[in-house]
């Protein structure tokens, strides 16, 4: 898992557009950094923001390091089908 995830990986996490995301750190319900020329979101956030809808959604808790192997699957799941 990278340090900074794009928009649209963090939107692959949480089953949101791109556009969703970038609202979502407008609002401040998730943080972002802009970088020259995107805005990214830290890996941190990531693993909260995926805690949270894994948690909410499954009812269970999940280790950091099952965390980062399902969002790396996640994303390797989706390059592979984009």
């Amino acid at each position: 898992m990278d340090e900074l995830l794009s928009t649209k990986e963090m939107g692959w996490i949480l089953a949101k557009s791109p556009e969703a995301v970038r609202r979502m750190i407008r609002e401040g319900e998730i943080e972002g950094v802009r970088v020259p020329g995107a805005i990214r979101v830290p890996k941190a956030e990531a693993l909260k923001a995926a805690r949270q809808r894994i948690e909410a959604e499954a009812g269970r808790k999940v280790s950091d390091r099952e965390l980062e192997r399902l969002i790396d699957e996640v994303i390797s799941t989706n390059e592979g089908g984009a």
